[in-house]
């Protein structure tokens, strides 16, 4: 796909870090892009700098998502690209003692629920809205009608620290 001001896209996580380098990266091609976050003062200002339109969008909302691709496809038409950037951290201890009280804590699973939600179901939210829009897209020269790029933190494969413990490549240690 060549990129150019012919082409779209939705860079999710676009107000900040990976996102925002995304978002200006293909701006710099001419791309029109659509920011979609939840960080309305960094969406605005990072959209005003390449040219683009913020989306306030929460991927863990059926209904935001929908709206975020209804404003964005309405001022800058159908993505052919999506980015997918948005995510959380949720560094935590499975379980542990409170340093003060001694009391043991298990990860708290509300918190692991909103990750699930936002880094794994929000990703494929914005993955199945955006391919079925871009199916209605016709083909480009070499046949395809679009492209979807899914990105993960660095701590996917490198783990956390836990104090002292690694978590990941290495066993975790229950103390």
């Amino acid at each position: 796909m060549q990129l150019d001001a012919s082409i779209t896209a939705v860079v999710t996580g676009g107000a900040s870090g990976l996102g925002a380098a995304t978002a200006r990266r293909l701006a710099s091609h001419g791309v029109k892009v659509a920011l979609f976050d939840l960080n309305a003062e960094l969406g605005e200002r990072v959209a005003g700098d390449i040219g683009g339109v913020f989306c306030k969008v929460d991927v863990t909302s059926d209904a935001e998502v929908d709206a975020g691709f209804s404003r964005s496809r309405g001022l800058i038409g159908q993505e052919r690209i999506l980015v997918n950037c948005a995510g959380i951290g949720g560094a935590f201890k499975t379980a542990g003692r409170d340093r003060e009280t001694g009391e043991i804590r298990h990860y708290p699973l509300d918190r692991f629920e909103r990750v699930i939600q936002v880094n794994l179901i929000g990703t494929f939210r914005c993955i199945a809205k955006s391919a079925a829009g871009m199916l209605a897209l016709p083909p480009l020269e070499d046949g395809e009608r679009g492209a979807i790029v899914n990105t993960a933190s660095v701590a996917a494969q490198d783990g956390r620290h836990c104090h002292g413990n690694r978590v990941g490549s290495q066993p975790y240690r229950i103390e």
